[in-house]
């Protein structure tokens, strides 16, 4: 079970996943959730260092997209429109028709891609068992949707412990 719920990297935050650490791993695509891992949750517009980071990623030729949850398409979209960054809403994580149709929409295969949320059950998991690598970054703000206050503590005490072993 480990191994479908365990990321393959830990980061503190998107702004330490550099071009460079994506050449190292091997990818051309980067999958994204947004609340609580690219922007807090209930925030509407992406900050300028969002912006930068995802610009940044782009010039070194770097495929993105927003795989989400979320019901709210318009928010999702106007929020994407500065950085022209597809998205995926309502994709069901973690099953893996979004992160299916996230990679014919960005041409890659699911080796070529990573993973990115702030989310066990969801992100992870859910990238895992589509084939892809994953990072775990830390959770941008407390402010969760309710279910997910019911998971964190069990998912903190997890997520320790493989740190521990990751050395």
């Amino acid at each position: 079970m480990r191994q479908y719920l365990a990321p393959g990297r830990f980061c503190g935050s998107i702004f330490e996943i550099t071009p460079a650490l994506l050449a190292e791993l091997g990818v051309r695509g980067v999958l994204l959730d947004v609340d609580n891992t690219l922007v807090p949750r209930k925030c509407y517009e992406l900050p300028p260092e969002v912006r930068a980071w995802v610009g940044e990623l782009q010039a070194a030729g770097i495929c993105l997209a927003i795989l989400s949850n979320s019901q709210h398409a318009r928010r999702i979209a106007r929020m994407l429109e500065p950085v022209n960054v597809p998205s995926i809403c309502l994709a069901r994580k973690p099953c893996r028709g979004g992160f299916r149709r996230a990679l014919r929409q960005l041409d890659l295969r699911p080796d070529e891609a990573v993973m990115v949320g702030d989310q066990v059950l969801t992100d992870i998991l859910g990238g895992n068992l589509a084939g892809l690598q994953t990072i775990y970054v830390e959770p941008l703000s407390r402010h969760d949707f309710v279910l997910y206050r019911l998971v964190r503590p069990w998912e903190r005490r997890l997520l320790a412990r493989w740190r521990e072993h990751a050395g």
